[in-house]
């Protein structure tokens, strides 16, 4: 099976550097982590996948998802370019955030399996909270939706000068509309 195409190199994961090498980096926990410089696009593609692997992903998200397991992965990659010293730290302070990243996620797998009761709690207030915000951003949508037709009503408005529902529909912002970073967050596997 061909690898997935992606992004101008044709691969996830893997950028063209100026002096012609190609570079593999992998996101993990919101940090790109460096994975290394390679001679041919399609090393650093395979160095991609076995960290893809290691972070558990799944092999659609890989460029050569015919591989069947991480070992296998492992065999097929080579060894980054290390031209010097600071290369070589960035290397290793990479693998040291993988590391620590696949620990951390077997053990949030081992949380969840150990305790489910917690994991339905956690899901049950985050839906508690998105319902709730939902709802006061549909009020302040109504309101709002008030205030323009009052205020396009213009003379010929009911609400008197002196109502405070003028100032506080003036002071609301559409900042307040947009949902939340937490207010999607999924605690699936």
């Amino acid at each position: 099976m061909a690898p997935r195409r992606r992004s101008n190199t044709g691969f996830i994961g893997v950028r063209l550097r100026p002096a012609g090498h190609f570079a593999a980096e992998i996101t993990a926990g919101g940090t790109r982590v460096w994975l290394g410089t390679f001679y041919t696009k399609e090393a650093a593609a395979r160095a991609y996948d076995v960290a893809a692997w290691r972070f558990g992903r799944p092999r659609h998200e890989m460029n050569f998802p015919e591989v069947r397991s991480l070992t296998e992965a492992q065999s097929l990659s080579t060894e980054p370019l290390l031209r010097s010293q600071g290369e070589a730290r960035r290397y290793r302070a990479g693998q040291r955030r993988i590391d620590t990243t696949e620990a951390d996620e077997q053990f949030m797998a081992q949380w969840r399996r150990d305790h489910p009761g917690d994991v339905e709690a956690t899901r049950a207030f985050w839906k508690e909270k998105q319902t709730y915000r939902r709802e006061r951003r549909a009020g302040k949508r109504q309101r709002r939706a008030e205030y323009e037709a009052e205020y396009a009503k213009g003379e010929a408005s009911t609400w008197g000068e002196d109502d405070e529902r003028w100032s506080w529909n003036l002071t609301t912002t559409a900042s307040e509309d947009t949902p939340s970073e937490d207010e999607d967050f999924d605690f699936s596997d």
